[in-house]
């Protein structure tokens, strides 16, 4: 199994050849994508901020104010980058607060 070690490591590395590049299309409306295992660095090249799911739809996301956690969950922030791991195929749903722009996601490589 994958250690949080493992996970740390791998997230701390650069791009290898065995990686890839994948874009998602984002719109204030949830979208999905599905990405085998590996550890991602999602590129937001949006002028808004996005919030993206492992774990289900993001249409009640971001969560309110006080609202239970919502696990799973993370914002790539406008023009910035967040970092995530997945161990199997996952289907990753993603959806900007604003606008329109596109979502590049980034496989560092396998785990």
């Amino acid at each position: 199994s994958v250690t949080p070690t493992d996970l740390a490591r791998a997230s701390a590395a650069p791009v290898l050849a065995a990686g890839g590049l994948r874009t998602l299309d984002l719109t204030p409306s949830n979208a999905t994508i599905s990405l085998v295992a590996g550890t991602y660095e999602a590129f937001n090249g949006a002028s808004a901020h996005a919030v993206a799911s492992l774990t289900g739809s993001t249409a009640s996301l971001p969560p309110s104010t006080g609202a239970a956690e919502t696990t799973g969950a993370f914002m790539v922030p406008a023009g910035g980058a967040s970092t995530f791991a997945i161990t199997e195929t996952t289907t990753l749903n993603a959806k900007l607060l604003s606008g329109t722009g596109t979502l590049y996601l980034h496989r560092k490589g396998v785990l």
